[in-house]
C-alpha cells in the first residue's frame, strides 16, 4: 500500500518536473527568437551604415559591396572556426556519492517488487533462503 503511494507521489512530481521544464524550455526558445530577430535587423543596418560609409570616402558603389560581402566572407569563415569547439560532447558527471546508495536501493526495490509479481513472494522466499544455506556452505 505505501509503496503504490509513493509510486503515485513520485510519477506526479515528475510530471511536474517535466512540465516544468518543458514551460522554461519555451520561455527560453522565445528569448532567443526574439534576440535572433532583433540581431539580424541589428547586422542588416549596420551592413547598409557601412555600406554607405565607403560611398562617402570615395570607393564606387560595386567597390563598396566588394568590400563588405568580403567582410561579411571573413566573419562566417570565423564562425565556421568554433563549430568544433561549441560541439565538443560533455563530459558526464558521476553520480554523487550521497544518491549512490538511494539510487540503489530504489533499483533493488524495484527488482524484489518485479520478482513477486512474477513468481510469488513464497516462492521467492524459498529461493532466498536456498541461496544463503548455498552460499553459506563455501568451503
Amino acid at each position: 500500500m505505501l509503496r503504490l503511494i509513493l509510486t503515485a507521489v513520485s510519477s506526479l512530481q515528475i510530471g511536474t518536473r517535466i512540465k516544468d521544464a518543458v514551460e522554461r524550455s519555451v520561455k527560453k526558445a522565445v528569448i532567443i527568437a526574439i534576440a535572433a530577430v532583433i540581431a539580424l535587423y541589428a547586422i542588416a543596418f549596420g551592413l547598409v551604415a557601412g555600406y554607405q560609409a565607403l560611398i562617402v570616402y570615395g570607393f564606387t558603389a560595386v567597390a563598396a559591396a566588394g568590400i563588405v560581402a568580403g567582410a561579411l566572407v571573413v566573419l562566417a569563415l570565423i564562425v565556421l572556426a568554433f563549430i568544433p569547439i561549441v560541439t565538443r560532447q560533455k563530459k558526464t558527471e558521476a553520480p554523487s556519492l550521497m544518491e549512490a546508495p538511494a539510487e540503489g536501493m530504489a533499483m533493488i526495490d524495484q527488482s524484489v517488487g518485479k520478482a513477486m509479481q512474477q513468481v510469488g513472494p513464497l516462492t521467492l522466499l524459498v529461493a532466498a533462503f536456498a541461496a544463503g544455506l548455498l552460499a553459506s556452505r563455501r568451503r
